[in-house]
């Protein structure tokens, strides 16, 4: 109990403290006159894709690979299933043609470029697949550059301070820290499988800014900052994160093959769903199908484990 505890309570600093750090960020940002285009696509993307990052690399540091594989699929998972798909169902939004035309196909690039590098290292990804996934995520990031969102704008955090900034950062290390190894306490006591806690309790924690994200933009109706926002942390997530967790030590994805085939799949029946909505809307029958892909990953996880 006491390691679910820390893990629990770790992950909610985790949490915030990414919330802290990107507003921050977005005004120090605009501060030295950086565009809207690198504040949206970078800080908040980047932002949002703190806890994946900070969890990933505690959970390389120490040996547990599966936790990191787990983290990243199920966090991308979790952000086009369940999150567009239940904000959809209780809210009709519309994306913009650029997210159809590019933004997730980007998406799809990634994943093409992970199979190919998988393929032809053995699905073993060493420093030099890592290199290479953080080169195509910089390529990635030039292509989108004149389509874009803009950035969120959170009048809360417009006054920049360097203290903020400095201690959310320190808080968010420290956090992502005790969260994995309340994890791998929990993993040890309740005798639950690794790959269990990071798909699910991981992911779906990790998700949570961009959840806050999207719900919040899509009420206010500014959709396309929530749709950035969950577009933009896939792809860093998939190859940014992933890419500097080979740094510490080799990451295996045999045995995440099924799970990465299930990912582009999602991906794939987003990118239909968005097509056939009506001018491009995400309504009810567009959230209940997301929300049945995610359900059918749950089942197959359970099942699996």
């Amino acid at each position: 109990m006491i390691s679910l505890l820390v893990a629990v309570v770790s992950l909610l600093v985790v949490v915030k403290s990414a919330e802290v750090l990107v507003g921050q960020a977005e005004a120090l940002a605009k501060k030295l006159g950086v565009n809207d285009f690198m504040i949206g696509f970078t800080i908040v993307a980047f932002g949002t894709s703190l806890p994946e990052l900070v969890s990933s690399i505690f959970s390389s540091i120490a040996g547990h690979n599966r936790l990191v594989v787990a983290n990243i699929i199920g966090s991308n998972i979790t952000n086009l299933c369940l999150i567009l798909g239940a904000v959809a169902i209780f809210e009709r939004y519309r994306i913009k043609k650029r997210d159809v035309d590019l933004n997730i196909p980007l998406n799809l690039a990634s994943l093409a470029i992970v199979w190919a590098l998988g393929a032809v290292f053995g699905f073993r990804l060493t420093w030099a697949v890592g290199v290479s996934l953080v080169s195509f995520f910089l390529i990635l990031l030039i292509l989108a550059k004149d389509y874009n969102h803009v950035a969120r704008r959170n009048k809360e955090y417009a006054n920049y301070h360097t203290a903020y900034l400095l201690v959310s950062l320190i808080a968010l290390v420290l956090g992502g820290k005790f969260c994995i190894d309340g994890m791998i306490g929990m993993a040890n006591t309740f005798k639950i499988s690794e790959t269990l806690l990071g798909y699910f309790f991981l992911a779906l924690g990790t998700s949570l800014p961009e959840l806050a994200t999207t719900w919040v933009a899509v009420k206010k109706h500014e959709e396309e900052l929530g749709i950035g926002s969950i577009l933009g942390s896939n792809l860093f997530n998939l190859m940014f994160v992933l890419g500097v967790s080979t740094f510490i030590r080799p990451i295996e994805l045999t045995a995440a093959i099924p799970d990465l085939g299930f990912l582009t799949m999602a991906t794939l029946a987003t990118y239909a769903f968005a097509i056939r909505g009506r001018k491009y809307f995400f309504s009810k029958p567009e959230g209940l199908g997301l929300v049945a892909i995610y359900v059918l990953f749950v089942i197959m996880q359970i099942r699996k484990n």
